[in-house]
């Protein structure tokens, strides 16, 4: 018994069911289309689609297919970024593997630390002939 089945309570046409919902961008298939490539109804796969099991599964491969995934566009990025005739198009590639990898940030931190060492009296002195300015306008 594999890894899977223990993990979850699924029968076999569940799991191919959920594998096959999970990578439907590139299998196109419809509902009805599953349901008969795993042998059910496709009233039951609405069903299945509810149970939680069958949802953490469908997800669970979702996942791993997007990690197949970023490695297909790491070198989708890596052959524009060496390859491509256009400039404009070199530099977003290097761009966004520069993002990627933290190096390139699109927010700069500026610090600035203001001291002041005036009393409170040369403050308040400062504030009454800003007053008196402003009346005389």
């Amino acid at each position: 018994m594999s890894d899977q089945s223990k993990k979850y309570a699924m029968n076999g046409s569940q799991r191919l069911a959920a594998e096959i919902l999970a990578s439907n961008d590139v299998h196109k298939m419809t509902l009805a289309q599953i349901a008969d490539e795993a042998g059910i109804s496709e009233r039951t796969l609405y069903r299945w689609k509810q149970d939680p099991d069958f949802i953490a599964y469908q997800n669970e491969v979702a996942e791993l297919a997007m990690k197949d995934f970023l490695a297909e566009a790491y070198n989708s990025l890596k052959s524009i970024a060496r390859g491509s005739q256009s400039e404009k198009n070199k530099l977003k590639a290097i761009e966004l593997v520069m993002k990627n990898q933290g190096r390139l940030t699109e927010v700069q931190k500026v610090e600035a630390k203001i001291e002041d060492s005036r009393s409170n009296e040369s403050i308040e002195a400062e504030i009454d002939n800003l007053k008196k300015m402003l009346a005389d306008i």
